[in-house]
């Protein structure tokens, strides 16, 4: 398991990836950690400081800097002002002087050179000359490579007694099987409940937990990266993320946080964090630079099968729109003077650029007008949603969905892939069947795929769309029961976990009415029922946890989503 860790520790950036795994480390070794990074505040060589002791020694101050990877001459004092020995000067002739609390200048102070990896031969002159130079009475260096971390990280988040050999057991068979990333997953999934489903005898023991499957997580992700298969880690970062917020979101209604409440959730915000960054890594490699390319990604599948090239696509429109909306959030999260900033302007571009290529992904993939399955109406919900936030979209939505219902509406008299309702992969690539009307009466018995579209008709006045779904309904049709899904009284205690079946649903829409009408009956619904409100990532505004459960459990989108959207629309 050491070099395990030690080979995580080597991949890991310094920004919002060392600089949190240190400071939580630090707390779990029992210091009080007094500073950590912070976005726009200008730290004087210092990433993280805290007091306490660690082992036998006496208490003392240890102001640490930390580097990623490798400490090389390159790293050490090449002229770049984010150099280690510049904030080392920084550290001694300024933070000591003139920012270090004063409860503790009397103190004892350790300056920590942190870093991922090793001291490289090229400057540990260098590195040990500087220490013996400007070590005082009550100034000592020490150095903080990857064995010491990994040691660290091993006896104190690792060890038996925290993470029992069960855990870490999972956690190798979830490594090793990366390159089939449904058993990777399964194995994480395993030992994601085993540390976080089970009653915490008080917070400090949550906290552990909630520490030790950052750590896992990390580690899962940096050996996805190493073998260049990112699904397991795209996969086990947003179940996991669901288990951990359906553990966790009852601190948010604490008013009075103590420091492991606030660690909790504080920690709880950096994992969302990693689990955004890994799938927007995995689009961002995988994915983007292909859309631009006709049929680029149809052909990427490797398949001969029509069937697995349809799943697959919608599956990847459905992420590229979910991510969409979580770089969205984060933004939202800014303050004004950050949005102006670097950071926010970048994630402005991201979102243009995330809607940019989903236009193309669909326009240089003509299998994204016919959807095989009716339950690919979440991964088409969640494009339009996103589309529809940013300009000069409705366009192309309309002319999305008009294809598609036309599509649809051919496949379906022909008897050809038309949407279905089995989920079974065998029942799949046989579909459809045959070409009786008895087949077909059977394999669309219930849809929500046409009612969403019509919800879509509806709301942006495509008048033309609204008609091809009513002629698919009474001419081809006739039988299947339109429904809608909403959320019940039970949905906020199962929505996080699916354990079990919940929400309710819309059934036998009416479609023979006129738009206006279709779009109130619809809206009526969620006005009377308070359960979508009543969902804690609503009432605690991290919206995007329902969108990422949606997706990875495959339930529809709830309708209020859309209410927020028209009245958007009549504004």
């Amino acid at each position: 398991m050491k070099l395990i860790i030690r080979e995580y520790l080597k991949t890991l950036n310094e920004r919002d990836e060392l600089d949190v795994l240190v400071p939580n480390l630090l707390s779990q070794m029992g210091l009080t950690v007094f500073s950590k990074p912070g976005r726009g505040n200008k730290q004087y060589g210092v990433d993280v400081a805290a007091y306490g002791k660690i082992g036998k020694e006496k208490p003392k101050v240890y102001l640490f800097s930390i580097k990623a990877g490798n400490l090389s001459n390159q790293d050490w004092n090449s002229g770049n002002k984010n150099d280690l020995r510049p904030s080392l000067d920084q550290i001694r002739e300024t933070y000591i002087r003139c920012h270090l609390p004063p409860k503790y200048k009397d103190k004892q102070i350790e300056i920590c050179l942190c870093f991922g990896g090793d001291l490289q031969e090229d400057v540990r002159v260098d590195v040990t000359s500087y220490e013996d130079k400007y070590q005082e009475e009550n100034i000592t260096f020490s150095e903080w490579n990857g064995e010491v971390l990994s040691s660290l990280i091993e006896k104190h988040f690792l060890r038996e007694q925290l993470l029992p050999n069960e855990c870490q057991s999972l956690l190798r068979k979830s490594l090793a099987m990366i390159d089939i990333p449904e058993s990777s997953q399964q194995y994480f999934s395993r030992l994601t409940h085993l540390l976080i489903n089970k009653k915490f005898k008080n917070d400090d023991e949550c906290l552990k937990a909630v520490r030790q499957l950052y750590l896992c997580l990390g580690i899962l992700i940096s050996w996805s990266k190493s073998k260049n298969n990112l699904e397991s880690a795209c996969l086990s970062s947003e179940q996991s993320l669901l288990i951990l917020w359906d553990k966790i979101k009852k601190y948010y209604n604490i008013k009075k946080k103590n420091k492991k409440v606030s660690g909790i959730l504080e920690l709880f915000q950096f994992y969302w964090m990693l689990t955004l960054n890994i799938n927007n890594t995995f689009l961002d490699t995988k994915i983007l630079p292909h859309v631009n390319k006709y049929y680029g990604l149809s052909k990427a599948i490797k398949s001969i099968c029509p069937i697995d090239i349809n799943l697959k696509l919608f599956d990847i429109l459905g992420r590229l729109a979910l991510y969409g909306f979580w770089n969205s959030f984060i933004f939202t999260k800014l303050s004004l003077e950050e949005r102006d900033g670097d950071f926010g302007q970048s994630l402005i571009q991201k979102l243009h650029y995330y809607k940019d290529a989903i236009i193309l992904f669909i326009s240089n993939n003509q299998i994204l007008y016919s959807p095989c399955l009716d339950e690919q109406a979440i991964d088409i919900s969640l494009a339009v949603l996103f589309l529809v936030s940013l300009p000069d979209t409705k366009q192309f939505i309309h002319t999305w969905l008009s294809g598609m219902t036309k599509s649809i509406g051919f496949q379906l008299g022909q008897h050809l892939i038309y949407p279905c309702i089995f989920k079974d992969y065998e029942k799949l690539i046989r579909h459809p069947k045959n070409m009786s009307d008895e087949y077909r009466k059977e394999a669309t018995a219930s849809s929500i795929l046409y009612p969403y579209i019509a919800l879509f008709a509806s709301l942006f006045d495509l008048k033309d769309v609204y008609k091809d779904i009513q002629d698919i309904k009474n001419l081809i049709i006739q039988h299947c029961n339109f429904q809608l899904w909403y959320p019940d009284s039970t949905s906020e205690d199962l929505f996080y976990t699916n354990e079990d079946l919940h929400g309710s649903s819309l059934s036998s829409l009416n479609i023979k009415q006129d738009p206006e009408q279709f779009l109130a009956d619809v809206l009526n619904v969620c006005d009377s029922e308070p359960y979508f409100k009543e969902l804690s990532a609503i009432k605690y505004g991290i919206n995007p946890i329902i969108l990422t459960a949606c997706r990875h459990y495959r339930l529809p989108i709830p309708i209020d989503y859309f209410k927020f959207l028209i009245k958007t629309e009549t504004n």
